[in-house]
C-alpha cells in the first residue's frame, strides 16, 4: 500500500456544474486530454464518458491506490480511452512534447508545494499543442466551505495568471462553476 497524499480520495466534482466545466475543458471528441492530480478519477471518468471513440484521457496522480481504482473503474465501464499513470506532478511528466490538446487540474494546485508549481506549469506548456487549453478548477477565495480553510492558501484567478503567464499561457475565461468553485481557462500561445 502506498503513502496517501494529503487530499487523496477527495473530489470536488460534486461542488461544480459538470456540464459547464466540461464545456470549457473539451476541445473535441477525438482529442487527447490530461487530468493532472486525478485521484481515483471522478473527473477522468466523467470526461471519458462524454468523449467519442478515438479520444484519449491521460490521468496522472501520485496516489497509486487511486490509479489502480481508476483503471478498474474504466475497465468495468468499458472506457478504453482512459490511460491512468502514477506520476509525481513535481517532476517532469512522462508525456511527449505537444501530445495533449487540453489539460486540466481540478482543486489540486493549492495542495502542491509552491516550489513545484512553476515547474508544473512549464511541463503543462511543454506537453500541450500550440493553442491547447489548460483549465484550472479551484476553490474561490473564501474562508468557509470545502477546500483550504484559509483564503491565503486558495488560488484565485489572478494567482493563476501569475503562475501561468511566464509559461506562454493567456487567460481566455473565468467561469463560475457553483457556490465554491470556479474554472480559469488558459490558452497556450
Amino acid at each position: 500500500m502506498d503513502a496517501k497524499p494529503k487530499a487523496a480520495g477527495k473530489s470536488s466534482i460534486d461542488h461544480i456544474d459538470q456540464d459547464l466545466a466540461f464545456d470549457n475543458i473539451m476541445v473535441g471528441s477525438r482529442a487527447t486530454y490530461l487530468d493532472l492530480g486525478c485521484g481515483a478519477g471522478n473527473y477522468t471518468l466523467a470526461l471519458a464518458r462524454r468523449l467519442g471513440a478515438g479520444s484519449l484521457v491521460y490521468a496522472l496522480d501520485l496516489w497509486e491506490d487511486g490509479i489502480v481504482a481508476l483503471a478498474e473503474a474504466a475497465r468495468k465501464e468499458g472506457l478504453g480511452n482512459v490511460e491512468p499513470m502514477v506520476a509525481d506532478l513535481s517532476h517532469p511528466l512522462d508525456l511527449v512534447t505537444g501530445s495533449v490538446d487540453a489539460a486540466f487540474m481540478a482543486t489540486v494546485l493549492h495542495d502542491l508545494p509552491e516550489a513545484a508549481r512553476s515547474g508544473l506549469m512549464g511541463e503543462i506548456a511543454r506537453v500541450l499543442v500550440p493553442g491547447g487549453v489548460f483549465a484550472l478548477i479551484e476553490f474561490k477565495k473564501f474562508a468557509h466551505g470545502p477546500g483550504p480553510s484559509s483564503p491565503d492558501k486558495r488560488i484565485g484567478p489572478e494567482d493563476a495568471d501569475r503562475l501561468t503567464a511566464p509559461h506562454s499561457f493567456v487567460r481566455d475565461a473565468v467561469v463560475d462553476l457553483g457556490e465554491f468553485t470556479y474554472l480559469a481557462r488558459f490558452l497556450r500561445k
